[in-house]
């Protein structure tokens, strides 16, 4: 059952070669930078070229994999923001998938660097549970009546020694807009590199110095998706599933070069079933569709 789930053409699209996972609910890729999670009505006029991606990679996934209708985003990444994007195959997906973001079962793990030293955090790790409102499109801490209670963690993996940069693992409990980009800037003062919006400093001439930083692009990854799944048979029928996206190109530069370790399982991506290692998932007729890691020592 396993061959049915892989590819239906063996010309694959450029938007389908993103695709790193698919079982025979959902199909989860790894979103490049600069893509809005937002299509249009094809008979919308004067709609911009940057939607019409969205689009054009939604019917690409359907006809790569011989969907009946065009697969349905379950939940949204910011333009600027790379990795793991679900779609489900069907509507009955779609709801299952859905209700799992909004009651929080869903575990959303980011990578983010930031442009702060080791010695910019007060702790090795820590919680931010400040508050967000929303007025005329934009987005600031807020203590008023009306603002929405927003929950992050955060964790330092490593600093460089050599320029102010840190790459941070967050734990995004409520999904609000810009909540992370917001957390790190106003709350914790070390913004994600690249974020012109949320700080106007600019970049330290330490880390312009050990390496070249592309144009309109901000360094947030969404880096694993944990979702509840369920066995047809045997006595432990519920597992966690974890999925994770590879990190991009650009993004694994800039931490080799500012001398940023990176642990192999966010390099190479991969999925796993209750903590254990997987290539696929028999129960779920599911597959990794990358390349397979390369082993390592």
């Amino acid at each position: 059952m396993l061959q049915a789930l892989k590819p239906a053409r063996t010309g694959t699209s450029y938007w389908a070669r993103n695709v790193i996972y698919a079982d025979r609910s959902i199909i989860v890729l790894n979103k490049p930078a600069g893509l809005i999670c937002q299509g249009s009505d094809a008979s919308s006029e004067n709609k911009p070229r940057d939607v019409d991606k969205f689009n054009d990679l939604l019917c690409d996934i359907k006809d790569t994999f011989a969907l009946e209708s065009l697969p349905y985003p379950v939940h949204r990444l910011d333009k600027t923001t790379t990795g793991t994007l679900l779609l489900a195959r069907n509507s009955s997906a779609a709801r299952q998938f859905s209700q799992q973001f909004q009651s929080r079962v869903v575990e959303k793990t980011y990578l983010a660097l930031v442009r702060g030293g080791e010695k910019s955090f007060p702790s090795r790790s820590g919680e931010i549970r400040d508050a967000l409102e929303f007025s005329n499109g934009r987005v600031s801490i807020g203590e008023s009546c009306g603002a929405k209670f927003a929950a992050t963690d955060w964790e330092l993996i490593a600093s460089s020694p050599i320029a102010p940069l840190s790459l941070l693992r967050l734990t995004l409990h409520t999904g609000l807009k810009h909540q992370l980009r917001i957390h790190l800037a106003h709350s914790l003062h070390t913004p994600i590199l690249g974020d012109n919006l949320y700080t106007r400093s600019g970049i330290s001439e330490k880390i312009a110095k050990i390496t070249r930083l592309p144009e309109k692009r901000m360094f947030l990854h969404a880096a694993q998706l944990t979702l509840s799944r369920y066995r047809k048979t045997g006595p432990n029928k519920h597992f966690r599933l974890r999925i994770g996206a590879p990190i991009p190109k650009d993004f694994l530069t800039i931490c080799r070069d500012a001398g940023i370790s990176l642990d192999h399982i966010y390099v190479d991506g991969g999925l796993s079933v209750d903590g254990q290692h997987v290539s696929d998932i028999p129960d779920l007729e599911g597959r990794w569709l990358r390349n397979p890691p390369v082993p390592r020592p």
